[in-house]
């Protein structure tokens, strides 16, 4: 059931004051044009700082994960002997009687090479998966401001709503004032109730101003600079399967995949260190020049000796441990997701079931008592304090209804952050550069 149905009784009630009006209820001025909430995530996408300082980490990653696994670079080695004495300052292969050149090449064990790439590899993939988690951050916060701000507006709007209510109740109470009715208290208090909304109204741009404060932080944008507004709060619901999207959370969340990676990472580190147990070859060859002439060569092999096993065995407990602590903290990463997965879940169907309550219940039946209460006044069946009450009602109900919005959307989102999932469809998670 929507909200203007619900205002239909009313409405009719008091038609020709309502309608007078009906050029002060039109929507209040923009901070720009109207924008969706996937606009404004785009955009936060785009222009966030935390958002391309990690895409350019991830970057980085990525060119290291090339360069990794490559030979290290040869080295040339040039050797002049015997130089003549009598011209100490005279160096070169022709004052020598033999130069040697030799060239060099390491060569790690077969396997460290590959392993160290991919560990690299893996890093990369992790920080993607930063990149992400930190993206769902930032959309779920975008998306908390988006609704914060909709809910002020459209609490102002139906403030304002029940100001111009209140004018014409003030009419009402001054027409009865004037044939001797009621007292003069009765106009006086429908006048400091007027004031009261007033002071409402700025308390609530005031906060709305904040809000979109937050919006522009959490987006990237300069506090001086213009952002889209709101349009309304989404009024729409989500489908769902919590055991689907438990599922989803503990293979696909970007937190468990980058926890998942760097366990990865570590495990090919167990397996590099064990590659240290076996020596490292050098080879080498060496062209010898005699007299201006190329006569003969030398060929050279090296290796290290990795005779102090302490060292290695230190390694490789190190990068075990390593290991099985990223495991032990991904299946530990795991199980947090899941129960903030069921948590959110719960929480939105809680929100659901007092949105719907509001929509088919309270918000009608506060409506039709003011109405009632409005009617009863005119033909003086009730005093002015019982109308003033059921206004209260009106305006806090009302006010009520779009907080179980705000608070429905708001769960929504963080059923989104906890799975990974875009419930709404449409989610733009910003690419690594």
């Amino acid at each position: 059931m929507r909200t203007n149905r619900w205002r239909a009784p009313l409405f009719k009630a008091i038609a020709p004051f309502i309608f007078a009006a009906a050029a002060l209820f039109s929507p209040m001025p923009s901070i720009a044009a109207e924008a969706s909430v996937r606009d404004l995530v785009i955009m936060a996408r785009e222009k966030n700082p935390e958002l391309k300082a990690l895409s350019e980490r991830a970057r980085a990653a990525r060119s290291r994960a090339r360069a990794e696994g490559a030979l290290d670079d040869p080295t040339l080695k040039v050797e002049l002997e015997d130089l003549s004495t009598d011209d100490p300052l005279s160096i070169s292969p022709s004052s020598a009687m033999l130069t040697r050149y030799t060239v060099s090449q390491m060569f790690p064990f077969p396997g460290k090479r590959s392993l160290k790439r991919r560990m690299a590899e893996k890093e990369a993939l992790s920080m993607d998966s930063e990149l992400k988690a930190k993206a769902l951050e930032i959309e779920t916060g975008v998306k908390e401001a988006y609704y914060e701000v909709a809910f002020l507006k459209e609490s102002i709007q139906r403030t304002a709503e029940i100001k111009e209510l209140l004018s014409y109740m003030a009419k009402v109470a001054e027409t009865r004032y004037a044939t001797g009715q009621v007292s003069q208290q009765d106009v006086i208090k429908v006048n400091v109730e007027t004031t009261m909304l007033s002071n409402d109204l700025i308390t609530m741009e005031a906060e709305k101003a904040i809000a979109v404060s937050r919006l522009k932080s959490l987006i990237g944008l300069d506090q001086s600079d213009e952002v889209a507004e709101p349009s309304a709060l989404p009024k729409g619901r989500v489908e769902f399967s919590t055991d689907g999207l438990i599922r989803r959370a503990v293979q696909e969340n970007p937190e468990v995949r980058m926890v998942e990676y760097e366990a990865e990472a570590n495990e090919l580190g167990v397996d590099l260190a064990r590659k240290d147990y076996w020596p490292d070859l050098m080879v080498g060859v060496a062209p010898i020049q005699r007299d201006g002439a190329f006569d003969n060569y030398d060929l050279m092999f090296q290796i290290n000796l990795p005779i102090w096993r302490s060292k290695y065995d230190a390694r490789h407990e190190e990068a075990s441990a390593n290991a099985s602590a990223l495991r032990a903290r991904a299946a530990s990463m795991k199980n947090m997701k899941a129960f903030e997965v069921k948590e959110a879940a719960l929480m939105v169907e809680a929100a659901d079931r007092m949105r719907t309550l509001f929509e088919t219940s309270l918000v009608p039946q506060v409506e039709l008592a003011f109405e009632s209460a409005l009617k009863n006044y005119q033909t003086g069946k009730i005093d002015f304090l019982a109308l003033l009450d059921t206004e209260r009602d009106l305006k806090r109900t009302r006010i009520e209804y779009f907080k179980s919005l705000l608070e429905y959307n708001k769960r929504v989102s963080l059923l989104e952050k906890a799975s990974g999932e875009d419930l709404r469809a449409g989610r733009i998670l910003p690419e690594a550069r």
